[in-house]
């Protein structure tokens, strides 16, 4: 009896043990953030000068994979070379490449500028390399002078002053250029 009393300690050892090649195999493939915090604010620099002070709700990041995960509403304020604000973005969500630096914002982006344009879409990226934002999905732009212009596509610099729009449509009381 004592012995398979043993035995069956031993048996259950070497199946909660992280050793065996099952249990070791299993803890690879779940994906646990490495750091993960609350309320946290992170300040984006270039060159020694902040460009973007992003706050969220929840905020999780996976070293082995190179990607933070944002969550619980995000929010990015952006700033010019000289440190004055020029937009800010919120978000349901967010990804950051930790390597590129690039973000993904997702669910009810909305990005407002302080020369009055407004942005609104589902998801847009931010391109670290060349400092500006960008969707490849439908967009709204609205201005202070009432204009509405809807697209396909986006590009612009986080200010909105100099944008691009793919197929733009809508209501502008502004002069085109359309050649």
């Amino acid at each position: 009896m004592k012995w398979k009393c043993c035995l069956l300690l031993v048996f259950l050892f070497l199946a909660c043990s992280q050793e065996t090649p099952q249990t070791g195999q299993a803890l690879e493939t779940q994906t646990f953030p490495d750091q993960e915090s609350w309320n946290t604010t992170v300040l984006i620099t270039k060159d020694g000068k902040t460009v973007g002070v992003l706050k969220a709700g929840h905020v999780q990041k996976f070293s082995k994979k190179n990607i933070t995960l944002l969550d619980e509403n995000i929010q990015v304020d952006f700033y010019d070379e000289y440190g004055n604000h020029k937009s800010v973005l919120t978000a349901q969500g967010g990804r950051i490449n930790d390597q590129t630096q690039d973000m993904e914002a997702y669910g009810n982006v909305v990005v407002v500028s302080d020369s009055g344009v407004t942005l609104y879409t589902d998801t847009l990226k931010w391109d670290n390399k060349k400092q500006e934002i960008y969707s490849e999905i439908p967009i709204m732009l609205t201005t202070e002078e009432n204009d509405t212009l809807y697209g396909d596509r986006f590009r612009s610099s986080p200010d909105l002053i100099n944008y691009e729009i793919i197929n733009p449509r809508g209501r502008s009381s502004k002069k085109i250029d359309l050649e």
